[in-house]
């Protein structure tokens, strides 16, 4: 039997979760594995074989550190530099080949004189955009999970992700009704307050230092109150590409959002340690003539991907909820 002939197991329960279906067999002992063990069918052996195989992410949530992640995944970068490298040329190539198609099709409205035209072929082209973007940066991401399994970076795995487009879509509409709908409310709400105090009427006889004053105070003590609150609660969708690319058959978008939540639990601080690092990568990827700056990306990526690995639930560990 090889690596890939997962098999299937009609009606048998999983050797681990003797409440779960099995989806397949594992490849070296033969042992039923639900699709938590498979890790989402992207495993050929089941959770006991690759911990003798030295196959599985060494951080876990209760041993993980930031010093820890950064020493993993330069090791895995040191390995795979070249390939990940490449993979990020890909990606940023898709991406301007998409931008690229957006400005034809902007052009082509523009050509005809349509306004309707125009504002048809601009947003579909940006829809269009937003998917590909999204769907290559999740195989990206894929690639990066790869790499830190201990495998190599395979560039066919970045377009490895298409199928995903509708719960990918679904997914930045539910973020989009709970993050952006509220903040615009919000604005409005800022507006009618401005609209009841009189200071409409102010703009309105030119007097606009007098008027922008108070709007401007009004709009920083706003800032300053709700920028932790909105921190805390935003960070979490930091993880939202790692969980729909983990995933062969993603999950609902709630059940991401929901992941999300528990995978950030207790965890803000040192995920701000990351993407401090993450940014000071990327600063001395700019500062090394520009070039340092396809491969410092690459490693960004892969923190990225190895957080989100350490702080998961083991397949091991069943579905209970994460600890706080």
């Amino acid at each position: 039997m090889s690596d890939m002939d997962f098999g299937r197991g009609a009606g048998a329960t999983c050797a681990l979760h003797p409440l779960r279906g099995a989806t397949g067999t594992c490849a070296r002992c033969g042992n039923f594995m639900c699709d938590t063990c498979s890790e989402g069918g992207t495993s050929a052996r089941c959770p006991t074989c690759r911990e003798r195989q030295g196959l599985t992410f060494p951080l876990h949530r209760d041993n993980w550190t930031v010093s820890a992640l950064w020493d993993l995944c330069w090791a895995a970068f040191q390995r795979e530099w070249g390939m990940l490298s490449l993979a990020v040329l890909i990606t940023l190539g898709v991406s301007g080949g998409s931008q690229l198609l957006v400005n034809i099709g902007l052009g082509i409205g523009a050509a005809a004189d349509s306004p309707v035209l125009i504002g048809v072929l601009g947003g579909a082209g940006f829809l269009a955009q937003l998917v590909v973007q999204g769907l290559v940066q999740l195989g990206l991401l894929r690639v990066c999970f790869d790499v830190l399994h201990g495998g190599r970076a395979d560039l066919a795995r970045l377009f490895s992700q298409m199928h995903k487009v509708i719960p990918y879509l679904l997914t930045l509409l539910l973020i989009f009704a709970i993050v952006v709908v509220p903040m615009i409310l919000l604005g409005g709400l800022g507006f009618l307050v401005v609209l009841g105090t009189g200071l409409s009427a102010d703009a309105a006889r030119g007097e606009w230092l007098n008027a922008l004053g108070p709007v401007l105070g009004v709009v920083a003590l706003l800032s300053v109150v709700l920028l932790f609150p909105l921190f805390y609660v935003l960070l979490p969708l930091y993880f939202v590409q790692p969980e729909l690319a983990y995933e062969e058959v993603p999950p609902s978008p709630v059940t991401v959002l929901r992941r999300c939540w528990e995978l950030a639990r207790g965890q803000r601080l040192a995920m701000v340690g990351v993407g401090l690092i993450t940014a000071l990568v990327m600063i001395g990827g700019l500062i090394a003539c520009c070039v340092g700056l396809i491969p410092a990306m690459g490693l960004s990526q892969l923190l990225v991907a190895g957080m989100y690995l350490a702080l998961r639930p083991r397949s091991d560990e069943g579905s209970d909820p994460l600890p706080g």
